[in-house]
């Protein structure tokens, strides 16, 4: 069993590789909403690059300093299109919760889904996972506040130690503590949502509970396993962002294929964070089912929480027909 869990990450790779058909189309719809969120930002950087002493500075390479400056200039102003990354932004973000389910389903079964399947299954569970997505509103609001909690008490800490290094020790120790909250909170509505779609769970409220029962229960082996591949998406970004700087403006088709494999290593990160929670779910947290019932049933069939004692037995196949 310890064997098998440590392989959940592998495991929640190769699934992920499998049904990478469903990693290419949410990369695609992300490609097109950040190009259409960006266009605006683009027009006024172009207009002003040609114009300025900062532009000049810009095509001989990347200058953080200079970039801001080139920003703050009337005829840019970039704060102006905010509103509008924002808005394409939120729509991802909805499209997301929207395919969530299709996704997980496509996971569940480890099978590709057809369209009429995929997208009944993203209408079957889109409210139940906007009922967590709204439940969730609240620790994350309360680790917020606790971020800029932590920051104030850095800044307190620096102000009366002798030490410069005091206030950045403190406010990356505070920073990671958060992280890992952060972390925590995003496994414990994944699990909800593996849940649901696994056991057709149709109560939300109850639902979330018992999801936070379950990660607590093995809250050191999830908690590992989604930090492990956050890492890898966060170094992923560092690497892609510090060769970004070091390549001229000029090299165009370079810069645009760079920023879009780190895009896409991004999305397929999430998107193997939800393959291992569900491959985890299936063969450590399955629950012993009374019957085997499409999802679309009315009424959710009885089952019985496994206990560490128990037997754990993965999930039986539905039937093809099921989304």
């Amino acid at each position: 069993m310890q064997d098998q869990r440590k392989g959940r990450v592998a495991a929640g790779a190769r699934l992920l590789w499998r049904r990478k058909s469903v990693l290419w189309w949410v990369f695609g719809v992300n490609f097109v909403l950040g190009w259409l969120g960006t266009m605006p930002a683009l027009h006024a950087l172009k207009g002003a690059l040609g114009h300025t002493l900062a532009g000049e500075q810009m095509l001989k390479g990347f200058d953080f300093g200079m970039f801001r400056e080139l920003t703050r200039l009337p005829d840019v102003d970039l704060m102006r299109f905010t509103g509008t990354s924002y808005l394409f932004a939120g729509l991802f973000a909805l499209f997301m919760l929207f395919a969530s389910g299709g996704i997980l389903e496509a996971y569940r079964h480890d099978r590709k889904l057809s369209t009429q399947e995929f997208f009944s299954a993203c209408g079957t569970f889109f409210w139940r996972f906007v009922r967590l997505m709204l439940f969730s509103i609240v620790p994350f609001a309360i680790l917020g506040n606790l971020y800029l909690a932590a920051e104030k008490l850095a800044d307190y800490a620096g102000d009366k130690a002798a030490s410069d290094h005091v206030a950045f020790l403190a406010n990356a120790g505070g920073t990671f503590i958060i992280f890992l909250l952060v972390l925590f909170v995003r496994l414990w509505f994944d699990v909800a949502k593996v849940r649901a779609v696994a056991q057709n769970e149709r109560r939300m409220w109850r639902n979330m509970w018992r999801a936070l029962g379950i990660t607590g229960r093995e809250l050191w082996t999830l908690l590992w396993m989604y930090f492990r591949i956050s890492l890898v998406a966060w170094v992923t970004l560092l690497i892609g962002f510090l060769i970004w700087t070091k390549l001229p403006p000029t090299a165009v088709p370079a810069i645009f294929i760079l920023l879009e494999l780190v895009l896409l290593v991004q999305v397929a990160a999430r998107l193997w964070q939800m393959a291992s929670a569900m491959e985890w779910y299936k063969h450590h947290a399955e629950m012993v089912p009374a019957d085997v019932v499409d999802f679309t049933t009315p009424h959710p069939v009885e089952v019985i929480e496994a206990t560490p004692q128990m037997t754990l037995y993965p999930e039986t196949e539905l039937p093809s027909a099921d989304a």
